[in-house]
């Protein structure tokens, strides 16, 4: 719990602090205590120079500077106070960056994704360091590193910046610098509760795009937290439909209740594709339609089964060059065959379609699916 202190008077600027102050740590779910110290020789008693303030756990002070730096100085005390609380509930939502323009249209979509689910953005770059060899020394080269963590630090403050004339809509946006190797590292973060991921799938520069473009794929079948891969173009707005493209329902239940979670959050259709190669195929379409009306009655919903014997050929004929949807496929663990054979068709949605994909692995189920909902 946090124990926070509001310092100020009954003045508008006081009471705007409040209620912002307090509509973020409801929203994200953060137990509080709030005192309000509203007399001026209490104030002075607590060595506090200038109002609104807000003191959390007797240790952080946070001022609000007026002159025209009012709403950015509140942003900051705010966007501290959460950060202080871990966020509590809201959706950390990993937006790993290489400062090329693709890295640039995932955080524009990632952004967007966050106003709806109530998110914060953690912008991140991993910087691989670079090192020579002089004289059989190996020398890290200290100031890349830092030139590196400076332009990630400036791009940050540039966003949370434009926050100032849009008030409380914009998200908030966390700088995460980190030195390693880049798939490793993401990894790692995948693995924090209630974070999903968003990447766009190629780089900057020849060299880095074989790098951060195989990456992106490369983090599909490793990533333990939903995984959006945005294409070049592709964007939020654009998004009128939901497609789940599934080879086994039966397994994928649980994956499907997620995505007809985000379809009803966002208020967006959702069609079901079962793809049927086997006539032992099992699938029951009531099943799914009995778990939509029970926790989805609002959701509009389609299912199709489609008998095929060729996945990319199917795949091709649904998505094809449209660019009005977010395609949903999951990975699921195999033998070796399979895996090269279900890998294949990822790599080939993701490399032809122009529509934004969500891959679910089998690690999102067993991390993320706890009787909470991450989507409500």
């Amino acid at each position: 719990m946090l124990d926070i202190k509001i310092y100020g008077t009954s003045t508008p600027s006081y009471q705007l602090a409040k209620l912002k102050l307090i509509d973020a740590l409801e929203g994200a779910d953060i137990r509080y205590h709030l005192e309000e110290v509203t007399s001026v020789t209490d104030i002075m008693r607590d060595q506090v120079e200038s109002v609104p303030a807000v003191r959390v756990n007797d240790r952080y002070l946070f001022q609000m500077r007026p002159n025209g730096h009012y709403n950015q100085s509140l942003r900051e005390a705010i966007q501290k106070v959460l950060r202080l609380g871990n966020y509590g509930s809201m959706s950390k939502i990993i937006v790993p960056t290489d400062f090329s323009e693709a890295s640039f249209g995932a955080y524009s979509f990632a952004n967007l994704l966050a106003k709806q689910i109530h998110g914060v953005l953690w912008l991140t770059h991993v910087y691989h360091p670079v090192s020579t060899d002089i004289n059989q020394l190996v020398m890290v080269n200290v100031e890349a590193e830092n030139a590196h963590q400076q332009r990630l630090q400036s791009f940050v403050d540039s966003l949370n910046q434009d926050w100032i004339g849009n008030f409380i809509t914009e998200p908030i946006v966390e700088g995460v610098f980190k030195v390693g190797f880049p798939r490793v590292e993401l990894e790692e973060m995948s693995k924090t509760q209630n974070t999903v991921m968003v990447m766009g799938t190629t780089g900057a520069g020849d060299a880095f795009k074989k790098i951060f473009g195989s990456l992106s794929l490369d983090m599909a079948g490793s990533v333990s937290c939903p995984l959006f891969l945005i294409p070049p173009g592709a964007s939020f707005p654009s998004m009128k439909r939901i497609m789940y493209l599934s080879e086994d329902l039966n397994f994928d239940s649980t994956h499907l209740m997620y995505v007809a979670g985000i379809a009803s959050n966002l208020g967006l259709p959702l069609s079901l594709v079962h793809f049927r190669s086997d006539r032992k195929d099992d699938y029951n379409v009531q099943d799914s339609i009995d778990l939509f009306e029970a926790f989805y009655p609002e959701l509009e919903f389609t299912i199709d089964i489609t008998d095929t014997s060729d996945l990319f050929a199917s795949i091709h004929y649904l998505v094809g060059d449209r660019n009005d949807c977010l395609v949903v496929l999951s990975t699921r663990h195999r033998n070796v065959f399979e895996q090269i054979f279900h890998r294949s068709v990822t790599d080939y949605a993701a490399v032809h379609t122009h529509c934004p994909l969500l891959i679910l692995s089998d690690k999102v189920k067993e991390r993320i699916y706890s009787g909470r909902k991450v989507y409500s």
